[in-house]
């Protein structure tokens, strides 16, 4: 117990010297004419700027990688759509040619279907002008159609 009090006792009066000699060093002109503290003071200065400056550069990643992300979801949302609008326009071209298979006054295999946005176009040949009419209406009866481009011939 002794011994313990005794260290303690040592401990606290190195921290008391230390922190005299840090004072008494405060005043000491260094070779630059400077006291140690004012250089001690540029020192710590110099650390804090720096460390803002590195702060501040941190900040900027950060910003650029955000905008970064940013950019990268609008992009993969716009092809997301994209996706999207060409998986329908493919199932609007199956169901009109399913329909056109199912009419036997019109031959879907004389017929070309094509969908852009929702934007039907037909051309090929009909055996007369009510087999074109049907076609367009077949085609403007499916889901998804914004319009019908008829751009069937009648034979003859």
């Amino acid at each position: 117990m002794k011994r313990e009090h005794d260290l303690k006792q040592h401990l606290a009066m190195a921290v008391i010297v230390g922190a005299v000699l840090v004072a008494a060093g405060c005043d000491k002109h260094t070779s630059s004419g400077e006291t140690v503290g004012q250089k001690v003071d540029k020192a710590i200065d110099k650390t804090n700027a720096t460390a803002e400056q590195a702060g501040n550069k941190i900040g900027e990643t950060v910003m650029a990688a955000e905008q970064a992300v940013k950019a990268t979801a609008e992009g993969v949302q716009a092809k997301a759509g994209q996706v999207g609008t060409i998986i329908d326009d493919s199932a609007i071209t199956a169901s009109i040619k399913a329909d056109l298979l199912k009419d036997p006054g019109l031959s879907a295999l004389k017929i070309d279907v094509n969908t852009v946005k929702g934007e039907v176009t037909l051309k090929g040949e009909a055996d007369n002008a009510a087999a074109r009419e049907r076609a367009e209406r077949i085609a403007s009866a499916i889901a998804g159609v914004i319009k019908v481009n008829n751009a069937i011939s009648i034979k003859g």
